[in-house]
């Protein structure tokens, strides 16, 4: 039994950490959507009991119920994100915002 998938692509560093960002920047969009529709639907007719976070590498169920862990995740994955950012960026590089 080989330990080491054969496919695997060792990539760069920074195509690492590029990756890993992207994949943050996924999951945190991902939240901030349950976020807003438990939000609104409870403004409107207050029944919506679960949503389905869907990353495209994983899918997860939360119910209203978790909302409060959505919040408190949402908060990590911004300083995660922060952290990335930093480690993708070239020293003394500019950061370039763009408006989601």
């Amino acid at each position: 039994m080989a330990l080491i998938d054969p496919s695997f692509n060792n990539d760069s560093p920074l195509q690492f950490w590029e990756d890993e960002l992207n994949n943050a920047r996924r999951l945190l969009y991902e939240i901030e959507k349950a976020i807003l529709y438990f939000t609104q639907e409870a403004l409107s007719s207050g029944g919506v009991q679960e949503y389905t976070i869907d990353t495209g590498q994983d899918r997860q169920t939360v119910k209203r119920s978790d909302l409060s862990s959505l919040y408190i995740r949402h908060k990590e994955l911004l300083n995660t994100i922060s952290i990335l950012e930093m480690r993708v960026r070239p020293a003394g590089g500019a950061v370039r915002v763009q408006p989601w």
